[in-house]
């Protein structure tokens, strides 16, 4: 009896099975987040967690020709690491989980390359419950972006000294002052952040020449005789990578121009620059 009863289940079973061969598998949803830029912004930011059972998320953005891709990650979790692949040359260009960098930036991109940025924990590192937020900086610039405001120095009579104070960020993150200084003249500049990442360098505007580039020469200060007169560009920058999305980092710049060497000016709260100098919103 129960044998009989056996052959119509299974001769149902194989049916099904039969049936079910010949439909399509259910394909899997695409959880790549497709990086999009905001006009005149070129960062992104991407905040997401990792788990031990949600252990990967991945970006794919596509660069314009000639830009730098830069990628800043940051958490307070060791454990999370990202990887970086140019998809159009089918090539891996970095893991951190080898370098232990937590910020990287690509040479300029050939037309239209697409990158996927693979963000990702070791499973075994992570505790059943425990969760890894973080926050990943997407930024792609070229020298369009990075075309710094100007500003020309005037002087008051009577007064050798001009002072300028303003902020740098991810979108501006420098700022040219242009003095025109006389023959036989002195030129100091003066340089005041809490942030170390700001930086000035001072350059012939007509010839492009750099006079002083305080990047390398670690000071704060500087002055030189001028021989010819001259128009002269006072750049305050950093460097992009520095200045993440939705940070700022103030100065205040000082400008002299005599005709001998004389006692620096007074600081007017140069050491802290302007309300918001060397400090960091988010």
């Amino acid at each position: 009896m129960s044998s009989f009863r056996l052959v119509p289940a299974v001769a149902m079973f194989v049916a099904i099975g039969a049936t079910g061969a010949g439909l399509p598998l259910p394909a899997l949803a695409d959880s790549t987040v497709t990086v999009t830029f905001q006009p005149n912004n070129p960062w992104v930011q991407e905040v997401n967690t990792l788990s031990r059972f949600d252990d990967q998320h991945d970006y794919s953005v596509v660069v314009e020709g000639g830009k730098t891709l830069q990628i800043n990650l940051v958490t307070r979790d060791p454990n999370v690491f990202f990887k970086v692949r140019n998809e159009t040359q089918r090539k891996q260009l970095v893991d951190t989980y080898q370098t232990g960098a937590t910020t990287w930036s690509a040479p300029p991109a050939a037309a239209g390359d697409t990158y996927l940025i693979h963000v990702y924990v070791q499973p075994d590192a992570m505790q059943r419950d425990e969760k890894a937020k973080y926050a990943l900086q997407i930024g792609q610039y070229g020298e369009s972006d990075m075309q710094p405001a100007s500003t020309p120095v005037t002087f008051q009579p009577g007064n050798p000294w001009a002072q300028e104070a303003g902020t740098l960020d991810a979108q501006g993150s420098a700022h040219d002052y242009t003095v025109v200084v006389a023959a036989g003249k002195t030129l100091a500049v003066n340089l005041a952040s809490n942030n170390p990442v700001v930086h000035f360098k001072v350059m012939d505007t007509a010839t492009g020449q750099t006079l002083v580039d305080s990047a390398t020469t670690h000071a704060a200060s500087w002055s030189a005789p001028i021989a010819a007169a001259a128009e002269l560009t006072v750049r305050v920058y950093a460097d992009p990578a520095a200045l993440p999305p939705g940070s700022r980092a103030g100065y205040t710049l000082q400008v002299g121009q005599y005709a001998q060497p004389q006692a620096q000016p007074a600081t007017t709260g140069s050491a802290s620059g302007p309300a918001a100098a060397g400090s960091t919103q988010r």
